[in-house]
């Protein structure tokens, strides 16, 4: 065991440096782009898999004050189905050092690994919201029930407090009643990522600065976890292999088809 998952079992969170590649980088900035110009042109498939930061604005007002929302309902806050939307996704998500780092968070081998979904989440300069405070275990999207899930947060431009970077509270996976005063927001590098426990606590404050903060955030789990939720994510549930090989063929399954089981146990 290496002292990145010493640090992630006892802090609760780890910042992987040079997690991807420049050529990888630049092929999610590339997709990441082609979705966003998609949703603010108002392609059907995209906006079903997306909220804007008006709509966002509307449900939570609290946490992106003095925005004009009208002004921001065609500007995506979410979009998620990656691959479902764009097949090319599955070649970045499979890319062998990303599955690596996850492995030795885990303290297992790559092939006990399964993809579970991925989506771009955005702060825009000047109006990104913030995001409450929770914990991804009691997500009711795609979690199991032993609460062993990763989500990796993979910044396209270098993330800080400055511009509504991740907060994080050291620890808080190992104590529910944690409170935020010892929270820090990490420097997130260009390439590098964000490793977070499902249990621990993280949040982070609205975007007021001119720079952008747009993050492909992906979760993995183990093959042996009892899923409590899954979603029709388009190759949910599928091995780095599996990925790969649809990253190299012309079939992928259209967006919403049914999440492959591969032999885990789902929990209604």
């Amino acid at each position: 065991m290496n002292t990145r998952t010493v640090t992630f079992a006892s802090q609760g969170y780890a910042v992987i440096p040079s997690i991807v590649g420049d050529n990888a980088l630049a092929l999610a900035r590339e997709l990441a782009n082609g979705l966003i110009d998609r949703y603010r042109q108002g392609e059907e498939a995209v906006l079903a898999a997306g909220l804007s930061i008006g709509d966002t604005g509307r449900r939570h007002p609290q946490r992106n004050p003095g925005i004009v929302l009208d002004a921001c309902t065609h500007e995506p806050f979410i979009i998620g189905d990656l691959i479902g939307l764009e097949p090319r996704f599955a070649r970045f998500i499979s890319q062998q050092s990303i599955w690596e780092r996850v492995a030795e968070l885990f303290d297992c081998a790559p092939c006990d690994l399964l993809f579970h979904f991925a989506n771009l989440t955005r702060k825009p300069g000047e109006t990104g919201p913030a995001i409450g405070w929770h914990r991804d275990e009691g997500n009711t999207y795609f979690a199991s029930e032993d609460g062993r899930t990763v989500r990796l947060l993979i910044p396209l431009q270098f993330m800080s407090a400055r511009n509504g970077g991740t907060a994080v509270v050291p620890g808080s996976h190992l104590n529910g009643d944690t409170v935020t005063d010892t929270a820090l927001c990490p420097d997130v590098p260009v390439g590098s990522c964000l490793a977070l426990h499902s249990a621990t606590l993280h949040g982070g404050t609205a975007n007021r600065s001119g720079l952008e903060r747009d993050v492909i955030v992906l979760q993995f789990g183990l093959r042996s976890s009892v899923l409590r939720c899954t979603a029709a994510e388009t190759l949910a549930l599928s091995t780095r292999e599996e990925l790969w090989e649809r990253a190299l063929s012309r079939d992928l399954p259209q967006s919403g088809s049914e999440p492959r089981r591969l032999g885990v146990t789902v929990v209604p």
